[in-house]
């Protein structure tokens, strides 16, 4: 099995459409993938255009109040979905106490018999510096950091850097939201190379209108603007991701 985390250090770097992205590519691809995400948002089910989210996942299988097989979703395009759940602020407490006292449960829930040894697990992480990031990045092959060409994105990766280094899996960083007409933005791709060297993904995501319109219609990007910009761009990081697995 093969563990991809996805993690930013800002909000609304795009890491949830990125995910769902990159799930539906690589089934397209012939993988088996399950999608997970481990942030409280819980929002994921929206962006897949669910009329409501569960109430009942990934959290209420770590306080073992739900066992996986009631929890574990299979979406329209092939893949598996397991959404966090809905939880309270006591419910997040107990969460992270159950993170750092006892992450066994996390590992044992990767070795259950439905996360299959040649499958591909996705994890849509909070964002940097949440509980969850350390604990699922101790255990991921693969780690993809998105960032927007913004400085409070670009300052936060120093903060970042020393925990990916120490972490099992590979780490690259991939920038997000990108305009290339935008001074701004050439200076802080120029920027990243520097800090980032052969880290930074050679290619980045177009900023692109037709992400808030799928958003709005509830649909997936691939789904509701297959031959846009920023659809093509995503296309071109799975293929990658898919070569960089193996």
């Amino acid at each position: 099995m093969i563990i991809i985390a996805l993690v930013s250090p800002t909000g609304g770097a795009g890491r949830t459409s990125l995910a769902i992205a990159a799930a539906s590519h690589l089934c397209m691809l012939g993988r088996k993938v399950t999608l997970v995400q481990t942030d409280p948002v819980n929002n994921i089910e929206f962006q897949l255009g669910y009329t409501a989210n569960s109430a009942h996942g990934l959290a209420q299988l770590l306080l073992q109040t739900t066992t996986l097989d009631h929890v574990l979703k299979t979406t329209e395009a092939g893949y598996k979905l397991l959404p966090f759940g809905e939880t309270g602020i006591a419910q997040q407490v107990e969460i992270d106490q159950t993170l750092t006292n006892k992450p066994e449960r996390l590992i044992d829930l990767f070795q259950h018999p439905l996360f299959e040894d040649d499958s591909v697990v996705i994890v849509d992480l909070p964002r940097w510096p949440a509980l969850w990031c350390q604990q699922i990045m101790a255990l991921s092959d693969l780690n993809l950091v998105t960032l927007v060409p913004d400085s409070s994105a670009i300052l936060g990766i120093d903060a970042m850097l020393p925990h990916l280094l120490e972490s099992r899996g590979a780490s690259y960083f991939l920038m997000n939201r990108f305009d290339s007409a935008k001074v701004l933005h050439l200076d802080l791709w120029t920027l990243c190379k520097i800090k980032l060297s052969h880290r930074l993904l050679p290619f980045y995501l177009h900023e692109d209108q037709a992400l808030a319109e799928s958003l709005a219609a509830g649909m997936p990007l691939l789904e509701y603007a297959p031959r846009s910009q920023l659809a093509d761009d995503m296309h071109k990081l799975c293929n990658w991701i898919d070569a960089e697995i193996g």
